[in-house]
């Protein structure tokens, strides 16, 4: 290995007292390995024994922590304890070669799509009825809103009890949490929404309740992090920007988290710019972390995939998450540490598919991949259908 490299492969030690052997983190990323009931099945373990060398800290796909939850049909959830065993052998899988493992916690809200299949209805902040579903959303009464922080808290009682290392609060990506926290999902006028403060409240108390539930299952070393998008523009309209952000960030990192983790699409997002207000045209890792000032690690993603692109990543980042090279090149980390050159570009020969112990519904959603733009649009092609000799 180069000397250049040495210092991706430091350890790093979390608040919370964990250690993690490098800074590589496999980015959560959801697969749709389980049941449809969300129970982590087989190929859920065959994939991630593929890649417990992937990264120092692994985090598992979105996993639904209450009801009206299903947004993907066979991603997974952890309602309830009787789920514990089968998230017992996930934990251990990805833990078997030293490595810390993370359960993604969430609500998709609004995007439940499957469940307003399967029950008729969806929740979110607020009642809405928007352009770009086929659906209305029912809004949440206050006594559900605080269920829903429980859930959450339940959540991480159960992946202690399963043997995680941790858990990462997802509220990114138009999410339950992430949809109380923007005004272009939040309507309320209450104590969970209308100003700023109180659209932060439901993220707030939902990492309260994290932690409360996690100091008392006894487990001190136990990570916390929270993933959330930086910034919601579409167009015109902006649900938030960067500085109303940075207020939330702030109130997290007050909490103790271990990390926090920014949710960017596209190739070299890690050093992508505000779009809005304040902070625009300034890079929004930079700012996030002169925010954090110390309290707590950045976590980014952004096409890392090959060592230069690491080394880059790591002037903005603590920890470097892997989303498309995690899938496509597994043995990344591995390769860099042993110093061997190799071709790096995420590509994949149609013979080599069946070494990366892809679920069989994977290629039924490959046709997402093409969003954040680290797959080129043949492979996203190639990937859509599952080949025969695989069947």
């Amino acid at each position: 290995m180069k000397d250049k490299f040495k210092p991706l492969f430091e350890s790093v030690k979390l608040d919370s007292g964990s250690v993690l052997a490098n800074r590589f983190v496999m980015a959560p990323m959801v697969v749709e390995g389980s049941t449809y009931q969300g129970t982590p099945g087989p190929e859920d373990l065959a994939y991630f024994k593929r890649r417990n060398k992937t990264a120092g800290l692994l985090i598992t796909g979105a996993a639904a922590v209450g009801p009206l939850g299903n947004a993907f049909g066979n991603g997974l959830s952890i309602l309830d304890d009787s789920q514990i065993p089968a998230w017992k052998d996930l934990a251990q899988t990805m833990k078997d070669s030293g490595n810390k493992a993370v359960l993604q916690i969430f609500h998709p809200g609004r995007q439940a799509k499957y469940s307003y299949t399967d029950q008729g209805k969806v929740v979110g902040p607020s009642d809405a009825d928007f352009d770009f579903l086929d659906y209305p959303v029912t809004g949440l009464s206050s006594q559900e809103v605080q269920d829903y922080v429980h859930y959450f808290g339940q959540a991480a009682r159960r992946a202690v009890e399963a043997g995680f290392d941790g858990v990462e609060i997802h509220g990114a990506n138009h999410y339950l949490i992430h949809q109380f926290f923007s005004k272009s999902s939040n309507f309320r006028q209450d104590d969970w929404g209308g100003s700023l403060e109180k659209r932060a409240h439901f993220a707030l108390a939902v990492a309260q309740e994290v932690k409360d539930q996690v100091k008392k299952a006894g487990k001190s070393d136990f990570i916390i992090g929270y993933r959330f998008s930086p910034e919601e523009v579409h167009d015109d309209q902006v649900g938030y920007d960067l500085e109303e952000s940075l207020y939330l960030v702030d109130k997290l990192a007050d909490l103790g988290l271990d990390y926090i983790h920014t949710s960017q699409f596209g190739p070299l997002s890690f050093k992508k710019k505000a779009e809005v207000g304040k902070y625009s045209g300034q890079v929004i890792n930079s700012v996030v972390k002169e925010k954090l000032a110390g309290r707590a690690l950045l976590v980014g993603a952004g096409d890392i995939s090959d060592p230069d692109k690491a080394l880059e990543a790591s002037q903005y980042l603590d920890l470097l998450a892997m989303g498309a090279s995690a899938i496509l090149k597994p043995d990344l980390v591995q390769t860099i540490k042993a110093g061997r050159d190799q071709d790096y570009q995420l590509e994949v020969k149609e013979e080599d598919l069946a070494d990366l112990a892809l679920p069989d519904r994977f290629y039924r959603m490959a046709g997402s991949l093409g969003v954040n733009q680290s797959f080129s649009d043949q492979l996203v092609a190639r990937l859509k259908e599952k080949p025969d000799h695989l069947k």
